[in-house]
């Protein structure tokens, strides 16, 4: 199967102390799952993990390391999306104003929603997010909540 995750799944997964920590670890680990997320990722958790850090709730540059290593386009555990600019951009705008998500959460469901059907052709595929209100726009796609 494969599951879009938001950056609120990804950073809890690196942060141990995080509610549903080890959800979000197994899902990263889980070799039956094509875990992919938007481009823009990279730089959500990056920055999540730079403050957590700061918080003394982990060491920077091991998190940095392990997020990087997963992201490595050469065998890494998440692979990053990327879609044309004007087509995320139309579609985020119209899921904000139908349905009034943060411009961020309507920018993750819509390249989720241009990009994962098209690669999971017949397969049901899945979006992951600590976000209700945001899951339940991507079910609207055809999603399968994670």
């Amino acid at each position: 199967m494969i599951v879009y995750a938001d950056s609120s799944v990804l950073a809890r997964a690196y942060l141990a102390d995080e509610p549903h920590h080890g959800e979000a670890r197994s899902l990263l680990e889980n070799p039956d799952v094509l875990l992919v997320t938007g481009s823009w990722t990279y730089i959500e958790v990056s920055g999540a993990l730079v403050r957590a850090a700061r918080g003394r709730r982990g060491d920077l540059q091991e998190l940095l390391n392990a997020w990087d290593s997963h992201t490595d386009p050469e065998g890494g555990l998440v692979t990053l999306l990327t879609a044309p600019q004007e087509q995320v951009q139309a579609r985020a705008l119209h899921i904000v104003r139908e349905h009034g998500l943060r411009a961020m959460d309507a920018w993750h469901v819509s390249i989720a929603s241009l990009i994962v059907p098209e690669l999971a052709a017949d397969e049901s595929y899945g979006f992951a997010s600590r976000d209700k209100a945001q899951a339940e726009v991507a079910s609207e796609y055809g999603f399968v909540t994670v």
